[in-house]
């Protein structure tokens, strides 16, 4: 994990720390032409091949980002603006598939780049999502910043362009309320990540020893939720606190999802920067008009099965996608995608919460344990 490499941590935690000290000493343009150069230079310290590999693939998306723009400046949104927007989409998620590329059984005669591509193929795509939609350019040192950004660089939370460009031109100012929300933050996170984590590990494994029964079932789906939680959490907690120091506010990635009553509401919550942005590039794009429960159900499955497909392709994957889009599915078909907490009986609305929760821990699995532990611990539910 990129955080849990020592050198790496203490390289961000210098980056965010020094970041705040050239925003005392220059103006914010001159700190902004500085910044790609310090994060370029560190991910070249890390590895040299992977910074060779962003440094092109960020001009390449500069490069599409303008031709798009003068497409839609001067034709507006045709029919050839529309298929340039999706080729270049399209062209953005191929070092993703080449990384993933022995799933396939291809064989490639270089060692692809894997770290952090799939977040940063998802921002390129927003960048090209803004342009075609906005109708507006992105701004090259920008855009430069917003692909290299340091503390969201491998896992998130998602910035959107649009988000991260407010936050770039209007910096958070540093002060000590906001380093002592940082460092309690940073504290937070790395205590999950560190110490819950594994402690969380422990208890697992030994669950997973132990003969089944419904009861060690329901305790092994309890851990592998919270083991989940605690480490993406964990990580997003770092990750803002880092981006704070530095001055930009990262976006919130977990809003209390225990408290979540339906699916629909539970993905808004959980890793919500990648649920917001599937919403809003797949979701929202296909439903420009009022569709019926069927076809937005359809909508909402199809968009958990690309999303558990992002994670990997395999099929476990592919199961927990389409497991998770048959339950919004369901919740379309039946009008059932939103409970208010104000006009529901307290005892039915925890009931819900807890049902919405507990089978997504029944997802958790798929990330959590062994291929061959999880029909064994299913099955274990009927064991009394």
């Amino acid at each position: 994990m990129w955080y849990l490499q020592g050198d790496t941590f203490l390289l961000i935690a210098l980056f965010s720390l020094t970041v705040t000290i050239l925003r005392r000493l220059f103006p914010l343009r001159i700190v902004n032409i500085l910044l790609p150069v310090i994060e370029a230079g560190i991910i070249f310290f890390i590895d040299s091949r992977l910074a060779v590999f962003y440094i092109v693939y960020i001009h390449l998306g500069l490069l599409l980002a303008h031709v798009l723009f003068k497409r839609v400046k001067n034709s507006g949104h045709t029919a050839r603006s529309k298929v340039l927007f999706a080729l270049f989409s399209v062209v953005a998620t191929i070092p993703l598939f080449l990384s993933r590329a022995e799933v396939f059984g291809i064989d490639l005669p270089f060692p692809a780049v894997s770290i952090g591509i799939a977040f940063q193929m998802l921002k390129m795509i927003d960048a090209f999502y803004f342009v075609y939609y906005a109708g507006e350019p992105v701004k090259a040192l920008a855009y430069i910043n917003y692909m290299l950004f340091l503390p969201v660089f491998t896992a998130g939370p998602i910035f959107r362009y649009r988000d991260f460009l407010k936050t770039y031109e209007n910096p958070l100012v540093p002060g000590s309320a906001l380093f002592a929300d940082c460092f309690k933050r940073l504290v937070r996170g790395m205590f999950k990540k560190v110490v819950l984590v594994e402690i969380a590990l422990l208890i697992l494994e030994h669950l997973l020893k132990v003969e089944s029964h419904w009861y060690l079932s329901m305790a092994v789906v309890v851990i592998s939720y919270m083991l989940l939680y605690l480490d993406f959490s964990g990580y997003s907690d770092i990750a803002i606190a880092f981006g704070k120091v530095a001055g930009y506010g990262v976006p919130e990635n977990f809003k209390k999802p225990l408290s979540a009553p339906t699916f629909s509401q539970f993905w808004r919550s959980w890793h919500a920067t990648l649920s917001d942005w599937i919403r809003e590039h797949i979701y929202v794009v296909v439903a420009k008009k009022r569709l019926s429960k069927a076809v937005s159900g359809l909508i909402a499955f199809s968009t958990m099965v690309i999303m558990s497909l992002w994670h990997g392709f395999n099929r476990l994957y592919l199961i927990a996608g389409v497991y998770n889009g048959l339950l919004l599915l369901f919740e379309n078909l039946f009008s059932m995608t939103t409970v208010t907490r104000r006009k529901s009986r307290r005892s039915i609305y925890v009931l819900r919460c807890a049902a919405v929760n507990f089978m997504f821990g029944l997802n958790t699995l798929v990330f959590t344990v062994p291929p061959d532990k999880i029909v064994p611990i299913l099955r274990g539910f009927l064991e009394f």
